[in-house]
């Protein structure tokens, strides 16, 4: 009996541990995606940069 008992209780937390999973997951690939999208704005910044020089230089 008392391991039905214990059985109900963990499946009462199964739901908060799949929630949890999901906000952590989500966090995740939040911060990944900034941290990739400003990596590409730099690239993006230094490519004009570098266009703007060659077209100072040609005129």
């Amino acid at each position: 009996m008392d391991t039905a008992e214990s059985f109900f209780a963990l499946f009462a937390f199964i739901p908060f541990i799949i929630y949890l999973v999901l906000m952590v997951f989500f966090v995740w690939f939040a911060v990944s995606l900034i941290k990739t999208l400003k990596e590409k704005n730099q690239i993006l910044k230094e490519i004009a940069r570098n266009l703007e020089n060659r077209s100072r230089e040609e005129i």
